[in-house]
């Protein structure tokens, strides 16, 4: 204690002595060749000629894309290495390298420009619109970037022949005037936001709005060829709708729901008979029960020794389960492509007999664990309860094996005679589940974030089968009289939400 007392005693009186005082550090001159860096988007290396008169450092303001070695050198001249990485950032930035000689500080500033995508117009009258408008940056080009960020074309009377680039490069669009022009199509299919729509006086001959339901100004006058204009199911033209005399509105053969578009369909209208798309559909395939002791063969390719067992004809599928070679075959047919969040909907007429178990449900399309990754099922049907639908979740909490199961079941007197549809929409907040248009079951996402009550946010995929005997559907046995049986398919849709 005693001699950090003196110690402190030392420091104090050499702070007040001014004969020990450190001497300032020396400064002296330092130039650099180039003065800064300007740099394409691509990674590169550049080099810097660094004279200096006396020890020097130096540093990259923001090392996480530009560094800078050596750190420092000696009077005299010497070279560093400056590395760039490439700029994926859409865009341009700038730093700095900070030079220290003794006191002084010196940058030599360092940008580097974002990579330009161009957007490559067919027109030359809507390409000289465009980069008069919305060229921000006056390099003569229409980027991505540029637009994307457009959300209103006022083009009117500029002698534009063509728009085909609306779709892909301008989806955040919200108004749309190309009135007075000479155009003859317009597709608007991705321009799910536009609110306001002058096609007038052009010479067009069918037009599509069936994706614009937000539009609350239309003018499609002034386009005497046009007799049709297609729009969404219980469309209502409001009072800022015009359309030519001889135009009509026509609503989709395929009635959808308001708010959502169509993206995917199997009408299995093909001519003659034949098995389904397998661009849109794939099989599973075997007899092992598939965790319900469930007592069929599922085939391979829809098909059994040369028997359609997925037969489309006639504009439906008909699913088969037949006894063949001692064993009742059947088939488990999936959806190539999955999805997040939508309304899928098919029509379906159900099979009859004690032991038949026919299925339209969803699941996982990075499947790892039942139940944990989820189950939706949107129509399950048990031969012994005739005309008893009814549709299911399951998820780590609510299962059937530990009877927590989400579900409803209601009677449905004609679902074995007639055809019905069913349907769920699904959305980040809950499930909802419809038999012919009327919701009868949801479930509803708790929002706690917990994997094990809502794993419902990942890409699932549709399924068609129709099983035999098993946990449920043969709970009260069997009836082989029954079969062959048919599950019989009108059409499977997919819808997504309008955003």
């Amino acid at each position: 204690m005693l001699l950090g007392i003196f110690a402190a005693s030392a420091l104090l009186l050499g702070a007040c002595s001014g004969s020990d005082d450190p001497a300032p550090a020396k400064s002296g001159e330092l130039t650099v060749e180039p003065e800064a860096l300007t740099l394409a988007d691509e990674a590169a290396v550049q080099f810097i000629t660094v004279t200096a008169t006396a020890d020097w450092g130096v540093a990259s303001e923001d090392t996480s894309w530009c560094r800078v070695s050596p750190s420092g050198g000696i009077p005299g001249t010497s070279e560093i290495k400056v590395t760039i990485d490439e700029n994926k950032s859409g865009e341009a930035r700038a730093t700095n390298l900070a030079f220290r000689i003794g006191n002084d500080k010196k940058l030599l500033p360092v940008k580097q420009n974002y990579k330009v995508e161009a957007v490559e117009i067919a027109d030359p009258a809507f390409e000289a619109y465009l980069l008069e408008n919305y060229d921000t940056d006056g390099d003569g080009v229409l980027s991505t970037k540029e637009a994307t960020a457009v959300t209103r074309i006022e083009a009117s009377g500029r002698g534009i022949r063509s728009m085909a680039e609306l779709n892909t490069a301008f989806p955040q669009l919200i108004y749309l005037d190309c009135s007075d022009n000479d155009l003859t199509q317009l597709d608007l299919t991705e321009l799910t936001r536009l609110t306001y729509l002058d096609c007038s006086n052009n010479s067009l001959t069918e037009l599509d709005i069936r994706n614009q339901q937000s539009l609350a100004t239309f003018d499609a006058t002034g386009n005497p060829e046009l007799k049709e204009i297609h729009v969404w199911t219980g469309f209502k033209p409001g009072s800022g709708f015009a359309k030519p005399e001889g135009a009509e509105y026509v609503e989709s053969e395929i009635p959808t729901p308001a708010g959502y578009r169509l993206i995917w369909a199997d009408e299995f209208n093909e001519a003659g008979e034949t098995l389904p798309s397998t661009d849109k559909w794939w099989y599973e395939t075997g007899d092992g029960g598939w965790g319900n002791h469930e007592l069929q063969d599922y085939v391979s390719g829809g098909q059994y020794n040369g028997e359609k067992l997925a037969l489309v004809s006639n504009g439906t599928l008909k699913i088969v389960a037949k006894k063949i070679d001692g064993k009742v075959r059947s088939v488990r047919m999936n959806t190539v492509e999955g999805w997040t969040y939508g309304y899928f909907e098919a029509r379906l007429k159900l099979c009859t007999g004690k032991g038949t178990w026919p299925a339209f449900w969803m699941m996982p399309k990075n499947f790892t664990t039942w139940p944990g990754d989820g189950e939706i099922d949107i129509m399950e049907e048990v031969g012994y309860n005739p005309n008893y639908v009814s549709s299911s979740i399951h998820c780590n909490a609510y299962n059937h094996s530990i009877g927590t199961q989400k579900t409803h079941e209601l009677l449905l007197p004609t679902a074995q005679s007639e055809f019905h549809t069913y349907a769920v929409e699904w959305s980040e907040e809950m499930l909802i589940f419809y038999f012919d248009g009327q919701e009868h079951f949801r479930f509803v996402n708790d929002k706690k974030g917990d994997y094990d009550t809502w794993p419902f946010y990942n890409p699932f995929y549709l399924k068609l089968n129709l099983a035999w005997g098993g946990d449920w559907g043969g709970a009260q046995g069997i009836d082989e009289g029954c079969l062959p049986a048919t599950y019989e398919v009108d059409y499977v849709r997919v819808f997504k939400k309008i955003e």
